[in-house]
């Protein structure tokens, strides 16, 4: 493996209130899994309501359980047998930028879902540094420049808009859930008002979507360990939410939530895909077979005039990549990612 220096970590600074709020990196973690999770109910519509379609190769063949598996191989790596790759990413609908980023890899034999979320502040070597804004030359641009950064190829993008979370919240009839720490905070300028107590408590489309959003509040209380415990609250959130819908309760509005997708999700997954992944997601326990992460580095870079790029730790992602969402045999090394490092 090469070695890599891993960078000196500097002291976090805090961004002024108004762009934390704007950042919402804990957002994209719920949405894009419950996006996914529609796709998988959408594609059981499909199965159970309608005849899948089957490859033209296995055309004689009405068995979803026999239909050839989507998937891609390529490159000199041996990949694991029936894993495949996706991306997941939220775009901001005013600058044409991603909101949100995420690369899931789904190991279907060991059923086995890792979920890596890439934050949009993330820098890469382009003409403009943020990883967020390689969406504005289209999704294929962002996918390849994602692709780049964990080393392997992306098997299939998800877009959704972030209006869905809500949307679907309110579909399955809100949710409960035990707010972790007093929230607190008024931000007129984007008609945001927090006002929560910690315990259990029932929470609507709009009021799920402010406590996933809440950072800390106005006099700096909130999380004792910051955005280490805003992201497991949002990770609770995701899942809470995502039983929710695959439950039975969830399911009776399975139209709706196909009403939801087409709307709002667009992928490059052809519908033999889609049913074949929801046959076997059936199998999938939402409490044991998902694991996620974010990918670790310091947000307080400046690269070629740009403020707060996110400088990753090379190692520590490293890691991340390979447990979480590596689809290959072997692990990866710091030769085979492109971690970019401010000179």
């Amino acid at each position: 493996m090469e070695n890599t220096k891993k960078p000196t970590k500097k002291k976090k600074k805090k961004r002024k209130l108004k762009k934390s709020f704007r950042i919402l990196r804990a957002i994209y973690i719920i949405v894009v899994i419950v996006a996914a999770l529609v796709v998988l109910g959408y594609g059981a519509t499909k199965l159970f309501f309608r005849e899948p379609e089957i490859p033209a190769d296995n055309s004689n063949n009405s068995s979803t359980e026999q239909a050839v598996a989507p998937g891609m191989e390529d490159g000199t790596h041996q990949r694991k047998e029936q894993t495949y790759t996706f991306m997941l990413a939220v775009p901001d609908q005013e600058s044409g930028n991603a909101d949100s980023i995420m690369v899931v890899t789904y190991d279907v034999p060991n059923q086995k879902v890792g979920m890596l979320s890439i934050p949009r502040d993330t820098l890469v070597n382009k003409k403009n540094p943020k990883i967020n804004s390689s969406m504005a030359a289209g999704i294929d641009n962002l996918e390849s420049v994602v692709s780049e950064l964990v080393g392997f190829p992306i098997d299939y993008y998800v877009t959704l808009d972030l209006n869905a979370f809500i949307e679907i919240v309110d579909a399955v009839g809100g949710v409960d859930f035990d707010v972790p720490v007093e929230m607190y905070y008024d931000d007129p300028a984007q008609d945001l008002h927090i006002h929560y107590m910690p315990g259990m408590q029932h929470l609507s489309g709009q009021q799920a979507m402010e406590v996933c959003r809440f950072r800390h509040n106005a006099d700096g209380t909130g999380y004792p360990l910051g955005d280490v415990q805003r992201a497991e609250t949002a990770q609770r959130m995701m899942l809470t939410v995502a039983k929710k819908v695959m439950s039975l309760d969830g399911l009776v509005n399975i139209n709706e939530f196909v009403n939801i997708v087409e709307r709002n999700i667009e992928t490059d997954l052809k519908g033999t895909g889609i049913a074949w992944f929801a046959a076997k997601a059936l199998g999938l326990n939402l409490s044991t077979g998902v694991a996620a992460g974010a990918l670790p580095g310091d947000g307080n870079v400046s690269y070629r005039g740009t403020s707060y790029c996110y400088e990753l730790y090379p190692e520590d992602s490293l890691a991340l990549i390979n447990s979480l969402v590596n689809p290959y045999v072997e692990p990866l090394t710091l030769s085979d990612v492109v971690i970019f490092q401010a000179p």
